[in-house]
C-alpha cells in the first residue's frame, strides 16, 4: 500500500525515520511548498481505522518536536534529492507547511459514518483511498458520488527550530 501511495504522490519517500518514529510515506509538493505525511493501514475494522488516525497525531508531535531532523532526513531519502534552493523554499521563515493523511483500503473507506465521526475529532487529517489494484483516489464514495470534502486535508504551519547544540566538550 505504501508503495502505491508513494507513486501517487510526487517527490515521495517511504519509511522516513525520525527519532523513534517511522513515517510510512512523506512527499513534498514543490508547487504548493507543502509536505504530505501519510500513515497507511490495510485493515477495515474500526480499531484499525482509529489507529491510523491516532498514528497521525504521533506524526504531528514528532514533526513539531524534531522538525529540523524531519526535513534533513527526508531531504536525504527522497529521490530525486531536493536541491538546496528547494529546501530553502520549503522552510521559508523557519516553518514548513504540512498536511497529514491516512491511506485506507476501499473496504475501510466504505465505512463513511465511521470516517465522519473520526474526522469530527481530527478534521484536518485527509484520507487517501487505495483501491485493490493500487490506484489511489483523493475522495471516498458515498451514495455513488465522490466526497472530496471528507477526504480533504488542511495544511498546518509548523515552526522548525534548529536542534540544541551540545555544550563544548560533551560531544
Amino acid at each position: 500500500m505504501a508503495e502505491a501511495v508513494a507513486e501517487h504522490l510526487k517527490n515521495s519517500a517511504r519509511e522516513v525515520k525520525v527519532g523513534d518514529c517511522i513515517f510510512d510515506v512523506v512527499a513534498y509538493d514543490k508547487e504548493e511548498r507543502l509536505f504530505k505525511l501519510v500513515e497507511c493501514k490495510l485493515g477495515s475494522k474500526a480499531a484499525s481505522i482509529g489507529h491510523a488516525f491516532g498514528q497521525v497525531a504521533a506524526y504531528y508531535a514528532v514533526v513539531v518536536d524534531q522538525g529540523y531532523h524531519f526535513v534533513d532526513t527526508f531531504s536525504k531519502k527522497v529521490e530525486p534529492r531536493l536541491r538546496f534552493g528547494r529546501l530553502l523554499e520549503a522552510t521559508e521563515g523557519n516553518q514548513i507547511r504540512v498536511e497529514f493523511y491516512v491511506a485506507l483500503t476501499d473496504e475501510a473507506c466504505e465505512r463513511v459514518d465511521l470516517l465522519r465521526s473520526v474526522k469530527r475529532l481530527l478534521p484536518d487529517v485527509g484520507i487517501i483511498r487505495v483501491k485493490a489494484d493500487g490506484r489511489c483516489r483523493d475522495h471516498v464514495h458515498e451514495h455513488g458520488k465522490g466526497d472530496y470534502e471528507l477526504a480533504h486535508a488542511k495544511p498546518m504551519l509548523i515552526k522548525i527550530l534548529q536542534p540544541a547544540r551540545s555544550p563544548k566538550g560533551t560531544e
